[in-house]
């Protein structure tokens, strides 16, 4: 299934799976995170809207210091996010809490456009497509670290301990591939900073809005899976943990199959199938009754919509011209991820003034809306074309 072979394909998915392994103990210890730090579901949906607007201009940006500046700037953005992903676990008040998530949401974005603007290279230079394959190790990453989060809370081991592991393990792996890392399109002949940008078509804005709903459910489920499943359906501390991992197991194996079909099945395909069923997961897990179904819920939301976002940016990426591939892809996710920022905020806002099921419930409008969209996308699907090899030296 991982087809492409060669350092620069292990590169991407190793990439992939440790923004993964990242991001696994911070969702797996929200429940603790809240209770160490003292706050409430509306207190904890504000915390997360400042993570997300933090992520929005670092998208933006890393973009285009990719393009000018390359290799260097792609290594200084992981490292960053290693040291940033072990603040939210020593929150010990709703202060210290916002400024650790906004931190996370910083360095998350940053390294989310390294992880996609380095598998968009390789499809292009390459022709051949790993960008679902590594969004797929995004997932087995994330679900690794959730389990071993939820089984060291269980054993009386601190979240933040699996964080620190992780950091570690991303950090040194980053240092000792640095220099296989690709120099991106910064070149001497390059127009001078600011003599030019990117120009997003109508097919990509089309594709910054459809995947912008896809991540407002996804966030909004995913992030409030652990506390859903905890306090709406009292399940155990360990159910409660392993909610974020499910979610990225079913994510892993969707994208997995999202890898197969996407050199078989049209985009606007797969992008269908991921409105309908993942609207229909929804509301699944927002009328479960026991922990089991909530679960099973939690699993259709994954893997429906474990398709949608690579889909969107490979499409993105495609289209775009080398030269101006970093900023294209910069613009293109800090726009879709206007729905990290909007998904657990709005999930929080609405579970205060109601509660966590009707608030989740109405996630299912995002995800039938992506349905919509995707009918709009033009006919065609994204044809890679090989590229110089001048990007990798």
């Amino acid at each position: 299934m991982l087809t492409v072979p060669g350092l620069r394909a292990r590169i991407v998915f190793a990439a992939f799976t440790g923004y993964g392994m990242l991001w696994g103990p911070y969702l797996s210890s929200m429940p603790d995170v809240r209770a160490a730090s003292g706050v409430d579901e509306g207190t904890l949906g504000v915390a997360l809207l400042c993570a997300a607007a933090a992520a929005l201009p670092a998208m933006l940006g890393t973009g285009r210091l990719l393009d000018r500046f390359g290799r260097p700037v792609a290594v200084t953005v992981v490292l960053l996010f290693a040291a940033v992903s072990v603040l939210p676990g020593q929150a010990g008040s709703p202060f210290t809490l916002i400024v650790a998530l906004t931190l996370f949401g910083l360095g998350s974005g940053a390294c989310n456009v390294v992880v996609v603007a380095l598998a968009s290279t390789v499809e292009a230079e390459a022709g051949k497509r790993v960008m679902s394959g590594g969004h797929a190790l995004f997932s087995a990453g994330l679900l690794a670290g959730s389990a071993v989060t939820g089984l060291a809370r269980a054993a009386g081991i601190p979240a933040s301990a699996v964080a620190l592991f992780a950091a570690a393990a991303v950090a040194g792996w980053v240092l000792s591939v640095r220099r296989g890392l690709p120099a991106w399109f910064a070149r001497a002949d390059r127009p001078p900073a600011g003599a030019r940008r990117a120009r997003l078509t109508r097919p990509v804005l089309l594709l910054c809005l459809l995947a912008g709903l896809a991540m407002l459910v996804e966030s909004g489920v995913q992030q409030w899976s652990a506390v859903f499943l905890a306090d709406v359906l009292r399940a155990p501390a360990s159910w409660g943990a392993a909610g974020p991992g499910v979610f990225a197991g079913a994510m892993a194996v969707g994208r997995f199959a999202g890898q197969w079909l996407s050199g078989r099945v049209p985009a606007r395909v797969l992008l269908c199938g991921s409105g309908v069923v993942s609207g229909t997961g929804v509301l699944l897990v927002a009328f479960a009754g026991t922990p089991l179904s909530g679960m099973l819920g939690i699993a259709v939301v994954g893997g429906s919509l474990s398709v949608a976002t690579p889909t969107a940016f490979a499409l993105a990426g495609s289209w775009a011209p080398p030269a101006d591939r970093g900023a294209v892809l910069g613009t293109t996710t800090s726009l879709a991820g206007l729905g990290l920022l909007l998904g657990p905020a709005l999930v929080g806002r609405l579970a205060a003034s109601t509660d966590l099921r009707v608030a989740l419930a109405g996630l299912c409008l995002a995800a039938f809306a992506v349905f919509l969209l995707a009918l709009r996308l033009p006919r065609y699907d994204r044809r890679p074309a090989a590229a110089t090899e001048g990007s990798w030296k």
